[in-house]
């Protein structure tokens, strides 16, 4: 009798104490595309993937109502997602048609030196400068460019997002003097980082991050910024969660030319395509739609949706955005090419890395790793420069040596950190310089090249 009294307390006291447990999330789950069987074989890599899987968890924006409270009641009959989760992000019916813009691995030798000898051929009057240091068990090189004769752009793996490509093909199909990686960026190929091409914005990040700005003009400021953007349609005025980025629950994106020839979203959301700032065609349950080359799709999914759901066609739209400079630096909204990665290295002359106040990972701010930086000497002329590492030749920099190497050896006054790891590679008229830690080239979101004045 007391064995059974026994047994029936200690199954009553487990069913008492074990309880389901419920997860709210109250932030948006961003979600990767899966890549295709040959892209993911492409980028192995016998390392740890560096720096550019670093996807940030944007908060919700939050909602401002300028309409009546007394008509909130009313709205919730026509919600085109109703019966969906609100709380999670959508399910996709099928992954959007992402094409495989892997390639075949261009294989090095990683415990052998890169071929520096001879160095590139660069001539004194064409205002180009090759450098490279092999001490103490680090091999970095730099190339630099006047201001005066050259151009630095950003440029997108096959010119739009999301893509991938090497260094090398985006150096070739501009016929570049010189090309380096440059943003964070997803699997599928989204740009990670306050970026604008030609005027126009092409990624965005909500944390306060280390930018370059490029004037008109071929000047640089250089500084911390984070972005902010707002939509108004119909009286309803709403903080947008980024552009050609991934769609979250309940929020609004906007997809512009540099998303290519369409959104590439799923069905769980509504879709209003506007031209020369009025809404010409709104699409419900229907996602994946065209881009127009001269204006831009609203794409909202969940609470977003349902606060734009009186929106007709024929309705104006209002889209501002700016690149907020936090340092002070300058005026990256009139800067006309915009790459952001981080953290800052070198500032006005001095080591200055900042890899804490940015709240980077502990797979960027920790040890030795191959790196790649952007940066400009004491007369405004350009400088990329990498260091190899993981291999025998060169076992890589730390951010403090990184920083002191740019300043020291290869006269940088300013310089931010990029993209690194696997990704590092740095192509001199066509040639790639460095030895990529992967074994072959890593398929990157974008690259910084270097071009002749028009």
């Amino acid at each position: 009798m007391k064995n059974f009294l026994s047994i029936f307390l200690i199954i009553f006291f487990l069913n008492s104490s074990v309880e389901a447990e419920t997860v709210v999330h109250d932030k948006p789950i961003y979600s990767r595309e899966k890549e295709s069987a040959e892209t993911a074989e492409s980028n192995k890599s016998n390392e740890p993937e560096e720096n550019e899987v670093y996807l940030p968890p944007m908060e919700v924006p939050s909602i401002i109502r300028e309409k009546n409270k007394s008509e909130e009641s009313n709205e919730s009959n026509q919600n085109p997602n109703e019966g969906q989760n609100q709380n999670e992000p959508p399910e996709s019916l099928e992954p959007p048609n992402i094409p495989d813009y892997s390639m075949p691995d261009v294989k090095t030798e990683p415990s052998t030196p890169p071929a520096t000898e001879p160095t590139p051929k660069l001539e004194e009057a064409e205002g180009l400068e090759f450098k490279m240091i092999n001490r103490d068990g680090v091999m970095a090189f730099a190339v630099i460019a006047d201001h005066e004769k050259y151009q630095m752009l950003p440029v997108l793996a096959r010119d739009k997002v999301p893509g991938r490509a090497t260094v090398k093909q985006m150096s070739n199909e501009y016929n570049a003097i010189a090309a380096i990686n440059a943003s964070y960026f997803s699997l599928g190929g989204e740009i990670l980082g306050n970026t604008k091409i030609n005027g126009v914005t092409a990624g965005t990040t909500y944390f306060t991050r280390s930018t370059i700005g490029i004037n008109s003009d071929g000047s640089t400021i250089f500084g911390r910024t984070n972005y902010y953007g707002n939509l108004t349609m119909g009286g309803v005025s709403l903080a947008i969660g980024g552009v050609d980025c991934e769609r979250g629950a309940d929020s609004v994106v906007i997809y512009n030319i540099h998303q290519g020839n369409s959104t590439g979203t799923n069905d769980f959301g509504v879709e209003y395509i506007v031209v020369d700032n009025v809404v010409t065609n709104i699409f419900v349950n229907k996602g994946n739609n065209q881009i127009p080359n001269n204006g831009f799709v609203v794409s909202a999914h969940g609470k977003a949706a349902e606060l734009f759901k009186n929106i007709q066609i024929g309705d104006e739209v209002q889209f501002e955005e700016t690149i907020i400079d936090v340092d002070n630096a300058g005026n990256f909204d009139e800067a006309v090419q915009v790459i952001g990665a981080g953290p800052t290295l070198v500032k006005n002359g001095a080591i200055n890395v900042t890899v804490d106040i940015e709240k980077f990972p502990s797979d960027i701010r920790v040890g030795r790793a191959p790196r790649s930086a952007v940066g400009v000497t004491k007369y405004g002329d350009y400088i990329f420069a990498i260091v190899d590492g993981r291999q025998a030749h060169s076992k890589g920099c730390t951010l403090q040596e990184w920083a002191s190497i740019l300043l020291n050896d290869f006269g940088a006054v300013n310089a931010i950190n990029l993209d690194g790891g696997g990704s590092t590679e740095l192509v001199v008229k066509g040639d790639i310089v460095n030895s990529p830690s992967d074994g072959h080239e890593r398929p990157v979101g974008d690259a910084l090249i270097i071009i002749p004045r028009n």
